[in-house]
């Protein structure tokens, strides 16, 4: 599909965004495609938080996609942005530099004539920001290409580029302005025109700096006695097996300083067994609320057997939509997604944190991080007496799994086949991990 380039005459007062409306033009429905403009010089931070957007909103349950231009968009650019919306998707974040008035226009008139949501957002960043950032993008494309004097081409880059730069105004509206900084003083955002939920979610992650070399430990805490009978919830406290976790996770950091830097913070929930893991690592730390673990309501303390028993349709309609179903008076992964928000946001303005919460809580936060979408959250795997390391490697994140060896029931329940609410209880138990029918009194052999 190709996109005509139609020239739009504005008034001095006149709206190129989407806000405007003239008698002829249709309102524009509340849950139509949103288009999002990113503006800036090099060098500026744009494509980072770009794919910080659309790595949050995806884990939110959106649709979005980052399309990379070097400068502006064009009809093409456009053109594939409709086949992405024809897919039902509903976000497409245009990651360029969009100079000039002219080249926002174009971009604008296409949401007018489509019925999309427009927003522009514009990046600026102080002068220490800016020498930083173009230090590691030298240092990053040295690595592909070491005969090219990439200071000379970011430089060149600059001199040609920062005299065509017209600065956003009040008229180009929705519109978010972020003057970047790692440093939370100096890190702004201003925003006029903002509305409706998605664009609201942006202003909120953009609120927060990107901060580019990041390592984040991530942890459940060590088995405990509920796991070791395979009871749910509750505020069971380490078995002896979870002790010796606990303690094998201090040395691991007091040994390798250098692979592993000891934590600067330590965030645990509110219940015993994570604050126990814990507690023999150096560092200041904070009992999160928010890290509790999911709420199970009426089946809080039972086994799944028990549950079956009890509770057998509850029980089915759970395996059905595992993401979606809430415990009576308990809560859903849905609800659990909300409630850990806030606490994926004050992990990336951060380095060095170690989080020790629970298996359902630690899925929705290394959802975020894996890039997986909603309706899988349920059954990412979080073993037991294992941490987690996530490091900051451009756009993306890597983790790495480090087992400690120290032995444990296996608590993770693939989804079973049959779901319907008149299967067998063999049906229903099938996938249910093994466990005890009483605590262990003591440890068993270790793994060689």
């Amino acid at each position: 599909m190709e996109v005509p380039e139609k020239k739009v005459k504005l008034s001095p007062t006149e709206d190129i965004g989407s806000s405007s409306l003239s008698a002829a033009e249709t309102p524009c429905p509340l849950r139509a495609p949103l288009i999002v403009t990113i503006v800036g010089l090099p060098c500026r931070g744009k494509s980072l938080a770009a794919h910080k957007i659309a790595r949050h909103l995806n884990w939110k349950g959106e649709m979005a996609k980052v399309f990379r231009v070097d400068v502006d968009a064009t009809p093409e650019t456009l053109s594939e942005v409709q086949d992405w919306f024809n897919l039902e998707n509903n976000v497409a974040i245009i990651d360029g530099m969009h100079l000039s008035r002219q080249s926002r226009q174009l971009v604008a008139t296409f949401c007018r004539e489509h019925v999309y949501h427009h927003l522009i957002v514009e990046f600026d960043c102080d002068e220490k920001t800016l020498e930083a950032n173009l230090e590691e993008m030298i240092r990053f494309y040295q690595k592909t290409d070491k005969n090219t004097d990439w200071g000379h081409v970011f430089s060149e880059k600059l001199q040609q580029y920062t005299p065509k730069y017209e600065k956003c105004t009040p008229v180009e509206s929705p519109q978010i302005t972020v003057t970047n900084s790692e440093d939370l003083c100096i890190h702004s955002v201003t925003a006029r025109g903002v509305q409706g939920a998605l664009q609201t979610s942006i202003l909120g992650v953009l609120s927060h700096p990107v901060i580019k070399e990041q390592i984040f430990y991530i942890t459940r805490h060590g088995e405990s006695d509920f796991n070791v009978i395979g009871r749910i919830g509750g505020d069971a406290d380490l078995s002896p097996r979870g002790r010796k976790y606990a303690e094998r996770l201090t040395r691991l950091f007091r040994e390798n300083p250098q692979t592993l830097p000891g934590p600067q913070l330590i965030w645990t929930s509110e219940l015993q067994r994570t604050i126990h893991t814990a507690e023999g690592i150096p560092g200041p730390r904070a009992a999160v609320n928010d890290l509790n673990e999911i709420d199970a309501g009426i089946c809080e303390g039972l086994t799944y057997e028990e549950i079956q028993e009890r509770f057998p349709q509850e029980f089915a309609w759970r395996d059905q939509d595992k993401f979606k179903y809430r415990y009576p008076h308990g809560e859903s992964y849905l609800d659990l997604l909300q409630r850990v928000d806030s606490v994926v946001q004050a992990i990336l303005t951060k380095t060095q944190v170690l989080v020790v919460s629970h298996q359902a809580v630690l899925r929705c936060i290394m959802a975020y991080f894996m890039g997986t979408r909603p309706e899988q959250v349920p059954y990412i795997n979080v073993p037991l007496h294992t941490l987690l390391v996530v490091r900051t490697n451009g756009y993306m994140f890597e983790v790495e799994q480090i087992p400690l060896k120290v032995e444990c029931v296996d608590t993770y329940r693939v989804k079973p086949k049959n779901c319907t609410t008149e299967r067998t209880s063999a049906d229903a138990l099938g996938t249910v991990p093994a466990h005890f029918d009483a605590p262990l009194q003591h440890p068993l052999p270790q793994a060689i």
